[in-house]
């Protein structure tokens, strides 16, 4: 089986586990078993580690093999490290700003490969890797220095609506690029 419909499995699959821990810890309202929300938070960990290597064998097949081996080892070390977290094998308070800092870095490198990042682009996807850079710049920097100001609230909003915005509009311009190569290379 190719590794895009393993990702792809597994990613279905611990969605289908999400909502099955999301239905159960509603219904148990205040007398929730903490393991149910610790299995919900390492659940989360993987959709978003599988999401992105999925993302890249789906949109970018053409990638370096090597690139995508690092991407694979900092996904698994992301969700290591958040299962860790959740089991509390490391402190949950101490680190929980850190593992997300990790998930947000590798969610930055999957948008950069999207992007086909450092190839020859259409400009507009240039500068949506700018934002994806900037926004996400900003992210990882409240997460690190653990800002608790609730007017920063806004702020941090709109820097995750940027950083999805750019990638998907980005990846619109690619996709369009691609359709008039392929016209053109039809043509000729």
């Amino acid at each position: 089986m190719k590794k895009k419909y393993i990702t792809g499995i597994i990613l279905i699959s611990s969605l289908i586990t999400l909502i099955i821990l999301f239905l159960l810890i509603l219904s148990q309202g205040e007398m929730v078993k903490a393991s149910y929300v610790k299995y919900a938070m390492a659940n989360l960990s993987l959709i978003f580690i599988a999401a992105g290597i999925y993302l890249i064998d789906v949109f970018t097949p053409e990638i370096a093999r090597k690139m995508k081996m690092i991407l694979i080892a900092f996904g698994s070390f992301c969700f290591v490290l958040a299962v860790m977290a959740s089991m509390n094998m490391i402190a949950f308070l101490e680190n929980m700003n850190w593992v997300i800092v990790m998930h947000l870095f590798f969610i930055l490198m999957i948008q950069l490969q999207l992007l086909h990042w450092g190839k020859r682009v259409p400009q507009v996807t240039r500068f949506s890797a700018l934002f994806i850079i900037l926004s996400d710049a900003l992210l990882i920097f409240f997460f690190v220095a653990k800002w608790k100001d609730f007017h920063l609230a806004s702020p941090i909003s709109i820097a995750a609506i940027v950083s999805v915005s750019a990638t998907l509009l980005g990846m619109i311009f690619l996709k369009e690029k691609k359709q008039t190569e392929t016209v053109e290379s039809s043509s000729n």
